[in-house]
């Protein structure tokens, strides 16, 4: 199934515009995910993620803390379940 998107143009102050990048730099993502995200948090409240998954995450993108595992069997003893 394909996802459909819409261009929107908005003008932003370039102060902002520069803190914008530049959080989005630190997180390891687009500009436009950075947005996205940001929208997407407001729109739908009730289902943003809590801090530790959010850390999760951002470990993820910098390739921090990866656990690695040769099977599935391996990775769950690893994790306790």
């Amino acid at each position: 199934m394909s996802t459909r998107t819409v261009r929107m143009s908005i003008d932003v102050p370039i102060k902002e515009h520069k803190r914008i990048k530049a959080i989005a730099t630190l997180e390891g993502v687009t500009i436009k995910e950075f947005v996205t995200e940001c929208v997407h948090e407001k729109i739908y409240p009730e289902k943003t993620l809590n801090n530790t998954t959010k850390k999760a995450i951002d470990d993820i993108r910098k390739k921090r803390n990866i656990k690695k595992a040769k099977n599935l069997d391996e990775l769950f003893k690893d994790l306790g379940i």
